[in-house]
């Protein structure tokens, strides 16, 4: 980030705002510029108060003597200056590495639906402008063919409330059915608003795909390239994004981390990622109680073992397989086990034993854990021969 384009940018306000060269004057300290608030001029008759501040590493003005808060974006057209184009991407970039959830909760960028996408001018671009590979999106139709597929994949139509179907067009003649995750709320009030979009193919192997649309992907399809963006807002808005359900959990009480977004559907207070090197440091930064539940697989090992090492809650499952194994009564448990144990996450677990409710009816949340001596249940991870 160039701080001195941003100090000579606050230079040229305080120019025209200020005759006094006191009023002039910028403080220049390692996390942020202070100086006479331009807003409320800070006072007439002290010209040494500088009670304005930009904060570096959010780039947010605040006055301790108005109260006024700002983003620098804000900042500058407030005052009639453009940014130069290079130069805000360099900022987005900054805020994108430096911005917490923290940020966005207590800042003036509180999760104001007004700000979020509007689903009918979502619905309305995909189905009618074509200028993006989606059409014929839709909800999710009963019997079609991407219903019988959720339904196979254990996911019942009560789970389908924010999954949709569309087509994705390769070219002008190919296509592949899809299906969409909307990232909204579940209220009234919430489900007409969409923070992004993860699409995804049905088939399997080297042809499946996935596909993220984050808030500012969607936002100018809407709004249209030209669309002036702001820099706070939409920085805070696209690290959202990515946390499909977010917008449904309470942050306050605890909150269980799934590496994909269709194994949420299945646990309360849940949050889906995109896969396990999303990063996490949104809610170890602020406190919030997190847990994980990683695939049972050899990145969901590597994820889980870190996990137990950093003092957070993880989802044994060799823990689940043998307590499933010890209590149901079979003539043959080690066949068991071997079947059972093949299951890779929730999806698969509730679609295996028929039932969406699987987490509340196995008390999936007995089977977390931060004791790093519990690391015997996590199952060795496979190393990889070269040898052909």
């Amino acid at each position: 980030m160039d701080k001195d384009y941003i100090k000579n940018i606050i230079q040229v306000v305080l120019d025209k705002e200020f005759t006094n060269s006191q009023k002039r004057k910028i403080n220049d300290y390692d996390s942020r510029f202070n100086c006479a608030c331009p807003y409320c001029q800070d006072s007439s008759k002290d010209m040494y108060a500088k009670r304005g501040n930009l904060y570096l590493s959010s780039l947010l003005y605040i006055c301790f003597n108005c109260g006024k808060t700002t983003s620098f974006d804000k900042f500058c057209k407030d005052f009639y200056i453009s940014i130069d184009p290079d130069k805000k991407l360099e900022l987005i970039k900054h805020l994108s590495e430096n911005i917490s959830y923290n940020d966005y909760k207590n800042s003036i960028y509180e999760t104001d639906l007004e700000d979020l996408i509007n689903l009918d001018d979502l619905i309305d671009v995909f189905n009618n402008k074509n200028i993006s590979p989606i059409s014929d999106f839709t909800p999710i139709k009963k019997n079609s063919g991407i219903f019988k597929y959720l339904i196979k994949r254990g996911i019942p139509p009560e789970l389908h409330k924010n999954i949709w179907m569309a087509k994705y067009w390769k070219n002008d003649e190919q296509f592949d059915h899809i299906i969409c995750l909307l990232n909204r709320g579940n209220s009234d009030s919430k489900s007409n608003k969409i923070l992004g979009l993860q699409v995804r193919n049905l088939k399997d192997g080297k042809n499946r795909y996935f596909k993220i649309f984050n808030y500012e992907s969607l936002l100018k399809l809407v709004k249209g390239e030209d669309y002036e963006l702001d820099m706070n807002k939409v920085t805070l808005y696209n690290k959202l994004s990515y946390y499909f359900n977010i917008l449904n959990v309470d942050l306050t009480k605890k909150v269980t981390l799934f590496e994909g977004y269709l194994d949420s559907l299945f646990y309360p207070n849940s949050i889906g990622m995109v896969g396990t090197n999303t990063s996490t440091h949104i809610f170890k930064d602020n406190d919030i109680d997190i847990q994980y539940f990683y695939d049972n697989d050899d990145a969901g090992y590597r994820k889980s073992i870190e996990g137990l090492k950093d003092g957070y809650d993880v989802f044994l499952w060799k823990k689940l397989f043998e307590s499933i194994v010890k209590n149901k009564p079979s003539s043959d448990p080690y066949k068991l086990m071997e079947r059972i144990k093949t299951v890779k996450d929730l999806n698969k677990l509730s679609q295996i034993s028929n039932n969406p409710n699987v987490s509340y009816d196995l008390k999936l949340n007995e089977f977390f854990s931060k004791d790093i001596y519990d690391i015997k249940w996590i199952p060795a991870i496979k190393k990889k021969s070269f040898i052909k």
